[in-house]
């Protein structure tokens, strides 16, 4: 079990220091607004929440320099041109007193503008701003010695702020009554506000993003193909002969996040393969035929290279298998064989071909190295190539 651990941790460390070389970036079209109001279009980091409210790191377009990083004040504002997300210059108070620079997220600019931010405690607060002033908008949790406080343990004291922050448009009270902490909520009140006090004869509503409903993505890709097993020397598998050329079938689940770095995924992995051999001695008096069905399950690192319609892939992992219903027979003679789980390793390496520009499908090539242990014999017990075709929607 060592070994193999210690093979996991040197496979998986190979792959994070290439990973690294990528992972500082995900860079996505955009434009910055100078503190002399003069837009700048070019690429922009585009990562977690968090991340932006911190910096904006931009390389110019057109530009092969290293890029620049902003913080807040550096530059007026930065925006996402492909899915519109804003981000601008404030000054926010999370403690009474005491500013905080910060490029809050712009979600709705009107009459009165909608902001969010998230906390390093990954606290939501929204903002509304009026006249030029911040009112903050949270919901933090309440211990439950605060009884005297009429607050529910979700705490909805975030109605009584929004009241204060719409406290001009009476008309909105019951709304605000049934509201809940979201950003869907916040931004219907935020237009209904609008449509209530706009007067004049133009668009009252300037800005509004769209919400980010995709930063994590699941790719399924069921795929079949063929497995050719091997049996290495000091083996207990206890084969007559080698095995035969088998089929591998599955289904793997790639989870990413875009916002973190799209090109990594966490994998999941099932799939069922055959291990088949048979045998006769000399004189043929006997004859020796050893099948079973293995279930594997992996979980493991993948690699995409992000950009183009075709997109090479590597993945490392560790492998759990087991057999079901292996039998070898002797002449009429029928036993159990093989019985029991076995720990192990893989590695695979395969290309995704596009089929559109615009949709995720994709046709999935790849071909795949394992190995298994026997941890009672100390010994490895199988390894298998594979190659294999599949459809990931």
């Amino acid at each position: 079990m060592k070994t193999i651990l210690f093979r996991l941790v040197c496979l998986n460390t190979l792959l994070l220091m290439i990973l690294s070389l990528y992972a500082q970036s995900n860079y996505r079209p955009g434009f910055i607004i100078t503190l002399q109001k003069d837009t700048i279009y070019g690429k922009i980091d585009y990562r977690t929440d968090k991340m932006n409210a911190k910096r904006c790191v931009f390389r110019p377009q057109g530009n092969n320099t290293e890029p620049t990083t902003y913080h807040p004040f550096d530059i007026l504002g930065y925006r996402f041109t492909d899915d519109g997300k804003y981000y601008v210059s404030k000054n926010i108070e999370l403690q009474y007193g005491v500013p905080k620079p910060v490029f809050l997220e712009y979600l709705l600019q009107g009459m009165k503008s909608l902001y969010f931010y998230e906390t390093e405690e990954d606290i939501p607060i929204y903002f509304v701003e009026s006249n030029h002033l911040l009112v903050k908008i949270d919901a933090p949790k309440l211990s439950k010695q605060t009884t005297g406080l009429q607050f529910k343990n979700q705490t909805d004291r975030y109605i009584p702020q929004l009241h204060y922050a719409f406290k001009d448009c009476p008309s909105l009270e019951p709304q605000i009554d049934r509201a809940h902490f979201s950003r869907k909520e916040l931004m219907k009140i935020t237009k209904e506000y609008h449509y209530a006090t706009c007067t004049s004869n133009e668009a009252c509503i300037e800005f509004e993003t769209k919400e980010d409903k995709h930063s994590i993505q699941l790719d399924i890709t069921p795929y079949a193909g063929i497995i050719q097993y091997n049996v290495p020397s000091g083996s207990s598998i206890g084969l007559y002969s080698s095995p035969d050329l088998s089929y591998l079938a599955g289904v793997t689940l790639a989870i990413s996040n875009k916002r973190w770095m799209s090109s990594l995924s966490g994998c999941f992995d099932v799939s069922l393969s055959r291990i088949t051999s048979s045998a006769r001695s000399s004189d043929e008096n006997y004859t020796y035929k050893q099948s079973g069905t293995m279930l594997s399950g992996k979980l493991g690192i993948r690699y995409t290279y992000p950009k183009g319609m075709v997109r090479p892939f590597v993945e490392l992992g560790a492998d759990i298998s087991g057999m079901i219903n292996a039998k070898i027979k002797t002449n009429d003679k029928s036993e159990r064989w093989l019985d029991g789980v076995y720990p192990g390793y893989y590695a695979n390496a395969g290309v995704n071909f596009k089929l559109s520009r615009k949709n995720k499908q994709m046709i999935c090539v790849r071909a795949q190295f394992k190995g298994l242990r026997d941890m009672m014999e100390k010994s490895g017990l199988v390894n298998g190539w594979s190659g294999v075709i599949g459809y990931t929607f």
